[in-house]
């Protein structure tokens, strides 16, 4: 199975395709111009990037925000803008692996709610000819790049499983 994504000391080493690479920059940059065209109100997808702190009382969900301001979009910028700038890096380091992480979580939370994704769709929900199949078949590239990065997260830095087992 490929390890796109390799814990090396501190860093972590990215194995990518240019293909690979290529999607994430055009997924960075559809991301971009969501955040910047829309808002939770405006579009569910956004509001799903956006979910209420407190689902059963309003009022106090709108403090919440108020307080919040404009920081979780900001933060979510950030971290587009952290990929744009690693996306064609060999190594990165883990706060650079996090943001690759939100990214990518976005995108799939993104493009879930636009083809209607559920835990039951498999390729037969999305048979080649429906029109949805190539967001499908990304939204499943998505899948396995997250579980990847965070299994590579998890990893211990080389080195340290073999002197932390007492050896």
């Amino acid at each position: 199975m490929p390890r796109p994504f390799r814990r090396r000391g501190d860093r972590f080493v990215v194995s990518l395709g240019a293909r690979e690479r290529e999607l994430l920059t055009e997924i960075a940059r559809h991301s971009r111009e969501l955040l910047e065209a829309e808002d939770p109100s405006s579009d569910t997808a956004v509001a799903r990037l956006f979910p209420p702190a407190y689902q059963d009382d309003p009022l106090q969900n709108l403090e919440f925000e108020s307080a919040q301001g404009d920081a979780p979009r900001r933060g979510k910028l950030e971290a587009i803008e952290t990929l744009e700038r690693t996306v064609d890096a060999s190594e990165v380091t883990e706060e650079e692996v996090l943001a690759w992480v939100g990214v990518v979580n976005d995108a799939r939370l993104v493009l879930g709610t636009r083809i209607a994704i559920t835990e039951e769709a498999t390729e037969e929900t999305y048979p080649p000819d429906h029109p949805d199949r190539d967001a499908f078949e990304v939204y499943v590239y998505l899948t396995w790049l997250e579980e990847r990065m965070i299994r590579a997260l998890g990893d211990p830095p080389v080195g340290e499983a073999a002197s932390s087992s007492g050896g």
